[in-house]
């Protein structure tokens, strides 16, 4: 079983491949959904991420 938090993060990145109209949920969306998600970001961060430059980068690539 998943935790609510990680159901909410995977739930996030179908939609937004949904929105998109992608046959598919990419790594592309689930690391877009990651970002957005605070803990995860907390992490990313904590990793050396730049958030912002991070999640500019895959909307284009997603779009």
């Amino acid at each position: 079983m998943f935790s609510r938090t990680l159901e909410l993060t995977l739930n996030a990145a179908y939609d937004r491949a949904r929105e998109k109209k992608h046959e598919f949920i990419t790594v592309e969306h689930l690391l877009l959904a990651l970002v957005d998600n605070p803990e995860a970001a907390d992490v990313l961060s904590a990793c050396g991420a730049n958030l912002d430059r991070l999640r500019a980068g895959l909307g284009i690539f997603i779009d």
